[in-house]
């Protein structure tokens, strides 16, 4: 791609990537409206289901088991009841499914009232009647029925079998959201960023978002990186707002796609890269969006053909939970063959699961051809990798049977708290045992007040990278990323910082596993006391290792 082709590439997506605020937010709600009222179609994950569940399991289906059902139900049983309203719609009749679903919830079942509104809404079993639907909404979410709050919030939202009531869906989604419901929190996000129902509030926005986006909400993760990237109700980090797009785009988030080709586009937040600017806005002008429509349109026109061709590669190969990051293997196939390796550098890792998964630091893996683990046989796999947090999931060869526990509650970490670091650094002079140094956890967010971080005191030094930062009980609470540079601090303050260095924290490295069904186990419980230094490097010792990456 040529220079002046650049330039104005910039100037015409620069005020696109700010006009996105209305169109795109707006359509990420919708989708999650849509999903909502699809997931009202089918029982629900909760106490009606799970009874249900067991009953299903019952019914081969002998007659014997019905007329037993029923002869409890006719008695007045209010739990047979439920479970025969929930035989019969499984045997799709909805008549008798709606008549006992009416016994049992006359007699105060929220999850039977919940179950009867929805009947009257769809017109199933019975007449569609939406303003009984609500009555029955209400017993339900009354009694504190999740679904049944947030369906009702839904009936006040848009003015289904009641008056339109603004306030009031914000009053239910509340309580729907504080029970940990990511729509509601969605919702309440949504609400808070226009002023509907509720006292306009950005920062309140921002935190139902990241409530919901945590609980892998992909609607509420792209409005989470939307703001991050305008700094609505956060400082402005375009980091972050790539993480979060990233975060929805794996689950096909249309609008979050969008907002990675901008990025890209413009180099905020992530290395500018034009064919994969291109490839984002080709997938999500696949699912409609106008948007990108246009800018991959207008790309084709400014691209050369072979950056065409790989920006659709990179396209049409895309699958759901795929990032499109650049590849860790930085030298060509044909390079490789006649390239004879050598150790570049060093790194620690640590095993998370007995499945053989360890963490490190993708900047100690990155661009390596192989990974190796000091006293392991074979090559370590690069499972993934995330540049934007630094970090990197292996799989190690061989067997692991001992392995790291986690800090339970990342969440609750307190400023002035031991820890422990064990790692190897300086590999080539220091101990090939590891080394163990302590230290004081010195603030609760990293460089720039990076939330995704935490700084602590405990002396790092090269090799220390992927290090598990403990507690003094000697579960996992951070992974070692990064210390000052003395020679730039000192240029820039005239001053030497010391022993300021930052890791990755816990609830950032627990989301990274989870994205990748990695099984770790946390520690604490009855049992967990707190250990003596000596006791936490022995145990340490056996879970953590010296990686090598081979060039």
């Amino acid at each position: 791609m040529k220079f002046f082709k650049v330039t104005v590439l910039l100037a015409f997506l620069l005020p696109l990537s700010g006009c996105d605020g209305q169109t795109s937010e707006g359509k990420s709600h919708e989708s999650a409206a849509s999903k909502q009222s699809a997931d009202r179609s089918s029982p629900n994950s909760d106490e009606y289901s799970r009874a249900d569940e067991i009953l299903s399991k019952k019914f081969g289906s002998t007659e014997e088991q019905i007329a037993k059902l029923h002869k409890e139900a006719e008695a007045g049983d209010a739990v047979a009841q439920q479970k025969l309203g929930f035989y019969y719609d499984t045997q799709k009749d909805a008549v008798n499914a709606f008549e006992w679903t009416q016994k049992a919830a006359a007699q105060g079942g929220a999850v039977a009232q919940r179950k009867l509104g929805a009947m009257y809404e769809s017109g199933e079993g019975t007449q569609k009647d939406d303003v009984k639907a609500v009555e029955w909404y209400q017993k339900a979410a009354t009694q504190g029925d999740v679904v049944a709050q947030v369906d009702l919030a839904m009936c006040y939202d848009k003015g289904t079998g009641t008056t339109k009531d603004d306030a009031k869906a914000a009053e239910w989604y509340q309580k729907a959201a504080a029970q940990g419901n990511a729509y509601a929190q969605l919702q309440l996000g949504y609400m808070y960023s226009r002023g509907t129902g509720v006292n306009k509030d950005l920062v309140k926005a921002s935190e139902w978002y990241q409530k919901a986006a945590e609980l892998g909400d992909a609607p509420s993760q792209y409005s989470l990186g939307y703001m991050y990237s305008h700094g609505n109700g956060v400082s402005k980090d375009s980091v972050k707002a790539f993480e979060w797009y990233q975060k929805a785009a794996a689950q096909g988030n249309a609008s979050a796609k969008f907002g990675i080709g901008v990025l890209y586009a413009n180099g905020e937040g992530v290395s500018k890269d034009y064919v994969r600017a291109y490839a984002w806005f080709n997938l999500a002008a696949a699912q409609g969006h106008s948007d990108a429509q246009l800018n991959r349109d207008r790309f084709e026109n400014w691209m050369t053909s072979a950056e065409v061709k790989e920006g659709q590669r990179l396209a049409s190969n895309w699958k759901k939970g795929e990032t499109l990051l650049p590849p860790i293997r930085s030298l060509p196939e044909s390079a490789l063959q006649n390239h004879e390796l050598s150790k570049q550098q060093t790194g620690t890792a640590f095993v998370v699961s007995s499945n053989g998964h360890a963490l490190t630091n993708h900047h100690v893996i990155n661009g390596c051809t192989e990974v190796k683990v000091a006293g392991h046989e074979g090559v370590a796999k690069v499972i993934t990798s995330d540049s934007v947090n630094d970090l990197a999931l292996l799989q190690l060869p061989g067997i692991n049977n001992n392995f790291a526990k986690f800090n339970p509650e990342p969440g609750k970490l307190r400023q002035g708290e031991d820890v422990i670091v064990f790692g190897y650094p300086l590999n080539f002079a220091l101990s090939s045992g590891g080394n163990l140094t302590p230290g004081t956890l010195s603030a609760l967010t990293g460089l720039g007040n990076n939330t995704n971080q935490i700084q602590i005191t405990a002396p790092i030094q090269p090799g220390s990278s992927g290090s598990p930062v403990m507690d003094k009980k000697g579960n996992v609470m951070a992974v070692v990323s990064m210390t000052l540079d003395d020679g730039k601090m000192t240029k820039i303050t005239g001053q030497v910082g010391q022993n300021v260095n930052f890791a990755v924290n816990g609830q950032t490295v627990k989301t990274f596993l989870d994205a990748n069904n990695v099984p770790y186990q946390t520690g604490g419980g009855l049992f967990s006391f707190e250990k003596s230094n000596a006791d936490i490097a022995e145990e340490a010792r056996k879970w953590t290792v010296l990686v090598e990456c081979w060039k």
